[in-house]
Order: C-alpha cells, then sequence, then structure tokens
C-alpha cells in the first residue's frame, strides 16, 4: 500500500473511510507503483492502484483486477486561465486527454 500519508494514500484512505472502514494494515508500504506492481505479481500480495495502470501497462504487468465497487472518487478537470488563448500544444493535449478518458468513463 502507499502510506496513508501520502497523497495517494490519503486518497485510498478518504474511500476507506466512506466505507466506515479504517485504512488495511500493510505488510509493505511502498509509494512507487513499480514497486506495489512487482510484489503484486508475485501473487502474495494485494495493492490498490489507478485503474490506468491496469489499462496502459507499459509492460504485461500478469496481474487482475478484482471486482470491488467503491464509491465515485474525484474528478479530474481541466481549468485555463480567463481571456487567455490556449497554445496550439496545450489545446492538442486537452483534445488527447478527453479522448483517452471517454472510454474510461464507461
Amino acid at each position: 500500500m502507499p502510506p496513508s500519508d501520502s497523497d495517494p494514500g490519503s486518497f485510498f484512505a478518504e474511500i476507506f473511510r466512506a466505507k466506515g472502514l479504517g485504512y488495511p494494515r500493510a505488510k509493505v508500504l511502498s509509494f512507487p507503483i513499480g514497486v506495489r506492481t512487482s510484489l503484486l505479481a508475485t501473487g502474495r500480495f494485494l495493492t490498490i492502484l489507478p485503474l490506468s495502470v491496469l489499462r496502459f501497462p507499459t509492460k504485461p504487468l500478469g496481474i487482475k483486477e478484482l471486482p470491488i465497487e467503491l464509491p465515485t472518487a474525484g474528478r479530474v478537470g481541466i481549468a485555463t486561465v480567463k481571456n487567455r488563448a490556449l497554445s496550439p500544444t496545450a489545446q492538442l493535449f486537452i483534445d488527447a486527454a478527453r479522448q483517452v478518458a471517454k472510454p474510461l468513463a464507461k
């Protein structure tokens, strides 16, 4: 698990609190996702990962998503500065981000 006092750990802790549960006691606390996925692939550990790690792996992970229903957690948005035009690069990034996010919203 990521440490509960880290950004992802506090985010996950809030999900557990929303279900009336405490943060799980972890055998290993690790912030880097690569370490957690490597431990997970041994078959001896469980962890919580962003869905993007499973959907867009940099290499085959040999892990499987467990079908656990969680409360809706946070949203991601795009903010711009009022009365300021976007650069073509920023607009391309926004368009690409929306295209990637569309199938994840289902």
